[in-house]
């Protein structure tokens, strides 16, 4: 049997689409199911020869194990999710070819970086004001765009690009004349009018915020874990394994927030960015969801939640790889702190084994390693979805979060939806949707929280700045893992407590250093010379 074969054959989608049948009554959790015990349909995809292979290999002794010397680096599981990884990038980046190739011969000014006239200013204009409509065209703005040997230091760069603007503002102050007319920003934009609120009403607004955002992010946990890792209905029926119908929900109610968005401010079109730079984070950002959300067939939701505090680590590892960037030494004791956290979180929850005795034929053993690869595949794709985003907005200057949004949610909604098709899941996806009407509720909940939740980020970090926002996002971790082990019977030992509390202290001495030297609550909010801090925070601390 060659790879190609086995990878089909092994992988989740072709076991578990028909997986039916009274479970344990107890227990009922994907990440637990027994394949040895549960029956299935017949179906055309190999899934009764891969169960019949793994009823023999749990059926090795130990010794026929140790003697059996070619023993596979990774489970069959584990080759069958990175096949269909390594598939469906290969379908995208064909995908982003076509789409080139196609605006190439039919629109091609999609693919030229506009050059627009030269000013004394070098500014940027990504202030998310309405103009008006006549407005839209004009193109006397500053250049936009910067090479990587042109773009400065993030301190200095701040400096010059705040100096530069109030320089603006007082020529235009000067001759009478502005390079374009804005409406009053306090009723176009999310920001509060700060400057005219008394402390008591900015104080209930970030109340709100604190409350929506848990409320929000809770709940959208909750609903995740339910929909793929219980049956529908509970105990007597089918799992739903389409974790790409998910990811294309998601992204599909993102591009219709952010198409309001874009209707309603009029922000100005960035001239410098070219159509297929944006399609390097859509593709990262699915991949990350859907790592994300395969991970939940093989290892707990509290361990996953808790696993996401690790993106610091390979955030500043893009980060160095992609920019260079530099981050204080108190970062990679925190890193290293939460990792060892987790680890002794996931020992409890999750009985992870930790040593050099892994046994690839141990099959709950080797489900969790692979859940584990699915989420260090988590983290490392929404790194890099990060990373790129925050070189977009230095290189770019005339580029707005909310066109930012638009674009990438439009590319992940189209590459979501042709997986759909091309994996042959989208009639199933919409026939288990039809046949039980449970569901009908939990998608719709899952894609109001989605939606609502990053409008509720952008408010928040614009307001409030980052480390409120990650004061917030830390609370929010808590109450979803002690919400699920209540509604859902996780077992958490000591040794797991002490891990989870390694991991909160771990974040909020972060916290405590970043805050250092400057007010917990910025009054007046974050400038939008800070989109890359903006886009940083985002993508961190949530995980849609």
């Amino acid at each position: 049997m060659d790879f190609a074969t086995l990878a089909e054959s092994t992988s989740f989608k072709a076991i578990n689409r028909f997986l039916s049948g009274v479970g344990d009554q107890e227990d009922d959790d994907f990440s637990h199911l027994d394949t040895t015990h549960t029956s299935h349909h017949e179906n055309t995809h190999g899934s009764d020869s891969i169960i019949d292979m793994t009823n023999e290999a749990a059926a090795m002794s130990v010794t026929d194990v140790e003697e059996f010397d070619n023993s596979p680096l990774l489970s069959s599981a584990a080759e069958g999710e990175l096949f269909l990884l390594a598939t469906n990038f290969l379908l995208y980046v064909a995908m982003i070819l076509i789409i080139t190739m196609v605006a190439k011969i039919y629109f091609p000014e999609a693919l030229e970086r506009k050059s627009p006239q030269e000013s004394s200013i070098n500014t940027r204009n990504v202030n998310y004001r309405r103009v008006e409509d006549e407005e839209l065209n004009d193109k006397s703005s500053s250049n936009y765009y910067s090479s990587d040997e042109e773009d400065l230091d993030d301190d200095d760069e701040d400096g010059a690009l705040m100096k530069s603007f109030s320089e603006d503002a007082s020529k235009s102050k000067a001759s009478g004349k502005s390079g374009r007319s804005v409406r009053d920003i306090s009723s176009s934009t999310p920001e509060i009018n700060q400057e005219n609120m008394s402390r008591s009403s900015i104080l209930r607004r970030l109340a709100f915020c604190v409350i929506m955002l848990n409320v929000t992010f809770v709940l959208w946990g909750v609903l995740q874990e339910r929909m793929l890792t219980r049956r529908y209905p509970r105990f007597t029926g089918e799992f739903f394994t389409y974790s790409y119908a998910l990811v294309f929900t998601n992204r599909f109610w993102t591009l219709v927030m952010s198409g309001m968005l874009m209707l309603y401010l009029k922000p100005r079109r960035s001239c410098s960015t070219v159509l297929y730079e944006y399609s390097f984070p859509s593709i990262s950002n699915m991949l990350s969801s859907w790592c994300q959300y395969e991970s939940l067939r093989y290892v707990s939701f509290p361990a996953v939640t808790l696993f996401k505090s690790f993106k610091l680590a390979p955030v500043m590892a893009m980060g160095k790889f992609l920019g260079n960037k530099q981050y204080p030494q108190y970062d990679y004791f925190v890193a290293l702190g939460i990792g060892i956290g987790i680890t002794m979180f996931m020992t409890s929850t999750d009985d992870l084994q930790v040593g050099f005795g892994y046994n690839i034929y141990d099959q709950k053993a080797s489900a969790t390693w692979t859940g584990i690869m699915l989420l260090f595949l988590f983290l490392f794709f929404d790194s890099f979805t990060s990373q790129w985003q925050s070189r977009m907005f230095q290189r770019h200057r005339d580029l707005s979060m909310v066109e930012l949004m638009f674009a990438t949610s439009a590319f992940s909604s189209l590459l979501s939806l042709i997986t759909l098709i091309h994996s042959d899941e989208l009639g199933p996806a919409l026939d288990f949707v039809f046949r039980h009407s449970e569901i009908h509720l939990h998608f719709f909940l899952f894609s109001i929280c989605s939606t609502i939740g990053q409008l509720l980020i952008f408010y928040t970090i614009k307001n409030f700045g980052a480390v409120v926002f990650t004061i917030i996002m830390t609370t929010r971790v808590v109450v979803s893992i002690a919400l699920s082990v209540y509604m859902y019977g996780h077992k958490v030992t000591e040794v797991g407590f002490f891990g989870l509390i390694l991991v909160m202290a771990a974040v909020c001495y972060r916290v405590k250093r970043k805050a250092e030297g400057s007010q917990l609550i910025k009054w007046r909010g974050m400038d939008d010379t800070k989109a890359q801090e903006l886009v940083q925070e985002w993508h961190e601390h949530a995980d849609m």
